[in-house]
C-alpha cells in the first residue's frame, strides 16, 4: 500500500512538470507583439529593374571588390576603383595594409573642398601613405577635414580598348609589389635595387604594371635616371623600366598627364633630357633615348620637347657621340615623331583619348638636320667589315624624308653622290640579299641626284 502511493505520487510529480514546461513554452511563444516587431529587422530598400536581378540602394560591402550599379549609393570611406575593363565601379572595405594608393569614396556635399578647377568625382585618390582605417571609414565627417588631408587627384575614365589581364598570376603580383616596395625605399641597398629593377624591366612591358608603376614610381624612376649618386647599369635599367611602362601604353601615357599636369615638361622631360646631354656611358645613352622617345608620347610632349629644345639637344649629342647604334636611335626618333606624315596623321585622327597628340606645327624645323646626317654618312668607311648597317638604314631614311620635306632647302654634300656609290658597292660585295641597306641607299640617291643607273 505504502508503495502504491509512492508510484501514485511520483506519476503525479512528472505529470506536474510537464504540464509546467509546456506551460513556459507557450508563453514564450505569446510575448508582446510590440515587442516582436521591435526586434525585427529593418527592410533594405531595393532597386529593381524589368529584366534584371533587384539589388539594394545602398552598396553593401566586403572585403573583396563587387561591382557598383550606376545607381547605387556609396557609403563614405570605400575604396572605390573604376574597372578599366567593363567602365563601371567597383568597391569594399578599406584594407588598411595596402600599400598602393587607395581609392576613396568622398560624400556628395564634400565635393566643394576638393581642389579648385578639379572636376567633380565620386571618385578621387589619396597618394600613397599609410591609411588609418578609422579616420578613413570617417571621410567626409570633420568639418576641418581638407586642412590635414592629402592633395586628391581626379581619376576620368580610360580608354576603351584597354583591359585589365584577368591571366596575371598572384605570384607575378606579389613579385611586383615586392620590387616597387624596393623602389620607394629611401635608401635601397644597391644589390636589391639591381634586382628589384631587372624584375620590373621584365613586368613592365605588360600594360596593368605599367600603370601602376607610372602611378607608384614615376617620380622615383626620374630621380634614378637622372641621378649621377647611382651606377649607370642601375640607371639604364630605371630607363629601360620608364620606356616599357609608355610603350602602347594609353592609359599610361595618360596617367602622366593626370599626375603632373603642365609640369610634366619640368618633371619628366626635361631630366631625360638634361642626363642625356651630360651622361657618357653609350649604354645609358641609348636607354635614355628609348624612355624620350616614350615619353614624348604623352599628351603635349611633343610640344613640350620642342619648348625644351630637345632637337638642339639631340643635335649636341649626335655630333659629339661615336657610338653609331644612338645616332641611329635618334635618327628613328626624329622619323617616327616629325617626318612620318602618316604616323603623324593617325594621331590627329585618334585624338587625345588615345593619348596621342595633334601634330607639331611651330618650332619642328629640322631642316639643319640635313647637313648633320650627311657628315655622319660620308665620315663612314667604305671599307668591308666596318660600320653599323642598322643605324646606316636609320639615317638613310631619315635623310630620305627630309629632302622631301624641305626640297632645296636639304641640300647634297659634295661627297654624298661619291660615298652612296663606294656604299652601294661595298653592300653588294658583302650580301647578295642586302635588299634591307640596299634600297635605301637607292632612294637617298634618287632623291638627291635623280634616277640612278
Amino acid at each position: 500500500m505504502q508503495s502504491l502511493r509512492r508510484i501514485t505520487l511520483l506519476a503525479i510529480w512528472i505529470v506536474c512538470l510537464l504540464f509546467n514546461s509546456a506551460f513556459a513554452v507557450s508563453s514564450n511563444g505569446n510575448d508582446d507583439p510590440g515587442k516582436a516587431a521591435d526586434a525585427a529587422p529593418t527592410p533594405v530598400e531595393m532597386i529593381c529593374h524589368p529584366g534584371k536581378e533587384c539589388y539594394p540602394k545602398v552598396f553593401v560591402p566586403t572585403t573583396t571588390f563587387l561591382p557598383v550599379e550606376a545607381d547605387q549609393v556609396i557609403p563614405a570611406g570605400l575604396h572605390v576603383r573604376l574597372n578599366i575593363g567593363s567602365g563601371g565601379r567597383e568597391a569594399k572595405l578599406i584594407d588598411p595594409n595596402e600599400s598602393e594608393g587607395t581609392a576613396v569614396y568622398v560624400e556628395r556635399e564634400k565635393k566643394a573642398e576638393i581642389q579648385a578647377g578639379m572636376e567633380y568625382s565620386d571618385l578621387v585618390v589619396v597618394p600613397d601613405q599609410d591609411i588609418d582605417q578609422g579616420s578613413v571609414l570617417n571621410a567626409g565627417l570633420s568639418s576641418n577635414e581638407t586642412d590635414s588631408a592629402p592633395p586628391v587627384q581626379h581619376i576620368p575614365p580610360e580608354p576603351d580598348n584597354y583591359k585589365p589581364n584577368p591571366h596575371l598570376s598572384n605570384s607575378d603580383w606579389e613579385t611586383f609589389h615586392n620590387a616597387v616596395a624596393v623602389l620607394k625605399e629611401s635608401a635601397p641597398q644597391a644589390a636589391s635595387l639591381i634586382e628589384a629593377l631587372r624584375k620590373l624591366t621584365e613586368l613592365s612591358h605588360e600594360p596593368e604594371y605599367g600603370v601602376k608603376l607610372i602611378e607608384m614610381t614615376l617620380q622615383k624612376l626620374i630621380n634614378i635616371i637622372s641621378s649621377s649618386d647611382y651606377a649607370p647599369s642601375i640607371r639604364s635599367s630605371a630607363a629601360i623600366t620608364l620606356g616599357n611602362s609608355l610603350q602602347n601604353n594609353a592609359v599610361a601615357l595618360s596617367r602622366v598627364r593626370k599626375l603632373f599636369g603642365t609640369a610634366t615638361k619640368d618633371v619628366v622631360l626635361h631630366p631625360l633630357l638634361v642626363s642625356l646631354l651630360k651622361n657618357q656611358d653609350k649604354i645609358l645613352n641609348r636607354r635614355l633615348m628609348f624612355s624620350i622617345s616614350r615619353t614624348v608620347r604623352i599628351h603635349n610632349g611633343k610640344q613640350d620637347f620642342v619648348a625644351l629644345d630637345g632637337l638642339g639637344t639631340l643635335e649636341k649629342v649626335y655630333t659629339a657621340t661615336n657610338d653609331l647604334p644612338l645616332r641611329g636611335k635618334i635618327a628613328a626618333f626624329l622619323q617616327d615623331e616629325f617626318l612620318d606624315m602618316e604616323m603623324r596623321e593617325m594621331e590627329v585622327k585618334s585624338g587625345v583619348k588615345g593619348g596621342s597628340q595633334s601634330v607639331v606645327k611651330v618650332g619642328d624645323d629640322l631642316s639643319g638636320w640635313c647637313e648633320v646626317l650627311q657628315n655622319d654618312l660620308v665620315e663612314r668607311k667604305n671599307e668591308e667589315g666596318t660600320g653599323d648597317l642598322d643605324s646606316e638604314v636609320k639615317v638613310l631614311v631619315t635623310l630620305k624624308a627630309l629632302k622631301e620635306k624641305y626640297g632645296n632647302g636639304c641640300k647634297a654634300m659634295p661627297e654624298l653622290k661619291g660615298w652612296l656609290g663606294g656604299e652601294r658597292v661595298r653592300v653588294k660585295k658583302e650580301d647578295d640579299d642586302g635588299d634591307w641597306i640596299k634600297v635605301p641607299l637607292e632612294e637617298v640617291e634618287h632623291a638627291f641626284f635623280g634616277a640612278t643607273a
